[in-house]
């Protein structure tokens, strides 16, 4: 990428605070920032400092994030994705503006629209393959897209749960800007890509339940534009906070030492009494573990090769069964069963959804 003298307003744009009240005195939030801790846009619109700004890690997966929005943009029109992607390189991006009171304005830059395209046999392809011929790809309605990167274990998460569950402030995000570009709520599209395998997936939430998500969403800032009312601009009228200290808005929050001081250095206390294990121990517990792991690295080996030659010559054969050596050995065919995720979540609610696909948390050690 070509550094310019413009690049400093152009970063400036799109890293606007979370929160700020303008000239004519009102309460203006990000989109993206929808239903975040109330407080924390506080202190962002009444001009408090960060105390706890990104780190460079941070940084550079956001910036590494933004960076992969046009490779995403791209995978879709190869999919066959009509994309008009926002120009991220102009100084004047295109801005959205939602009211939701007299005092409390919802802003941000859309990531863009598209065209799904669709499948030969709907009605649309064939009406418009009677007008211009079997060249002519048919495309569905337009649709605001919301262009997200995740972690192997976000992008999981997503794709498993569904958007509504895993990230509701991506879709309420998304509802904002159908209601901004297009005047109504239309379906939106979320395209997601995995940063560590580099695959991509989308998921398109149906507009009532984009109605829904915008509701919940001007339901949370409601209340901050009540308080907004009663207290004007005053920096030490503090909403009460929405998470709690362990929770991970605290722990990533830029003002959370304002917040919570010393929060971010406390260390959690265990929950149970655990062993007490020195120092030492747990290097002698590393080398045993990589010994172990050494000593059977080998061994699977041959035994994948051995397999491997099993394999082959049972097909050569064309027999499901032999016996080697006294050894049975047989070809064994399985089936494996997976769920089209993307399916299951267009036509199940998230609560229905919520009783069908569960969740649970598990903690182990891995070693590298």
């Amino acid at each position: 990428m070509t550094t310019t003298t413009n690049d400093t307003d152009r970063a400036e744009v799109f890293s606007r605070p979370a929160a700020q009240i303008n000239e004519e005195g009102e309460l203006v939030v990000r989109a993206s920032s929808a239903l975040g801790c109330r407080r924390s846009l506080w202190y962002s619109a009444t001009g408090y400092q960060p105390t706890n700004p990104p780190s460079e890690e941070s940084l550079t997966a956001m910036e590494a994030g933004n960076a992969l929005e046009p490779v995403v943009v791209r995978a879709m029109e190869r999919a066959g994705w009509k994309v008009d992607a926002a120009d991220t390189d102009t100084q004047d991006p295109q801005q959205v503006a939602v009211r939701i009171g007299p005092n409390l304005l919802v802003t941000g830059h859309p990531d863009g629209t598209a065209r799904m395209p669709l499948p030969e046999d709907e009605a649309a392809a064939e009406v418009q393959t009677l007008l211009f011929g079997d060249a002519a790809p048919a495309y569905g309605d337009e649709m605001v897209v919301e262009i997200k990167t995740r972690g192997p274990d976000a992008f999981k998460r997503w794709r498993t749960l569904g958007a509504e569950r895993s990230h509701p402030a991506s879709v309420a995000q998304a509802a904002f800007y159908s209601l901004g570009i297009h005047d109504d709520l239309r379906d939106a599209v979320i395209a997601t890509m995995d940063t560590g395998s580099r695959t991509w997936d989308y998921e398109v939430i149906p507009a009532d339940r984009l109605e829904r998500a915008l509701q919940d969403a001007c339901e949370w800032l409601g209340e901050l534009a009540v308080h907004h009312v009663q207290n004007g601009p005053d920096p030490d009228a503090l909403p009460e906070r929405d998470f709690s200290s362990g929770s991970w808005q605290c722990r990533s929050c830029p003002f959370l030492d304002i917040c919570l001081p010393g929060a971010a250095e406390a260390s959690e206390e265990p929950e149970t009494e655990e062993k007490e294990v020195s120092d030492q121990e747990a290097r002698d517990a590393v080398a045993a573990y990589a010994q172990a792991q050494e000593s059977i690295r080998e061994p699977e080996k041959a035994k994948r090769t051995a397999l491997d030659t099993l394999k082959a010559w049972m097909r050569r054969k064309g027999d499901a069964k032999a016996t080697v050596d006294g050894r049975t050995v047989s070809l064994v065919q399985s089936t494996r069963y997976s769920v089209n995720y993307r399916k299951l979540n267009a036509v199940l609610d998230p609560e229905t959804r919520a009783d069908i696909v569960t969740e649970s948390e598990s903690e182990y050690v891995r070693v590298t």
